[in-house]
């Protein structure tokens, strides 16, 4: 099991500005501040999505676009590294205007209609990812 202890820092209340890319806005503000571990949370609206599944036994993602606006049920992620520079991972569950909701991984080109993120920060070791060939993705090591 994968085990490491880290301590809760400082946190930051975030919101993106309106029309701009979620995730590219999170990777931006990350790189920035340098915060190369963290926790992330959020809720809100989107204009429009992408959402990323990855096939297993592929082991290919694939990408969903959703051109609509759609409601931020959940969304849940974290900051850790990959090849030395901070990767935010986030996930995302969306609702449309009956209830129905999808989820997955969140991928570039999601605009931002409102978005309320609460990003806490934590220190201790570096959490890397690094390619497992059993699973084919960069998961924690």
């Amino acid at each position: 099991m994968f085990d490491v202890q880290a301590s809760i820092g400082p946190a930051y209340i975030l919101k993106p500005p309106f029309g701009s890319d979620l995730l590219k806005e999170l990777e931006s503000y990350v790189r920035a501040k340098g915060i190369n571990l963290a926790w992330l949370s959020g809720v809100g609206a989107v204009s429009r999505a992408t959402i990323r599944y990855y096939d297993q036994p592929k082991q290919e993602w694939v990408d969903l676009e959703l051109d609509k606006r759609l409601e931020v049920a959940g969304m849940w992620g974290n900051v850790s590294l990959l090849n030395g520079e901070p990767i935010v991972h986030v996930h995302i569950v969306l609702a449309d205007e009956e209830g129905r909701c999808i989820g997955g991984h969140l991928g570039n080109n999601t605009t931002v209609f409102n978005l309320e993120i609460l990003l806490t920060t934590l220190s201790g070791p570096a959490v890397t990812r690094k390619m497992d060939s059993e699973t084919g993705l960069t998961i924690w090591h």
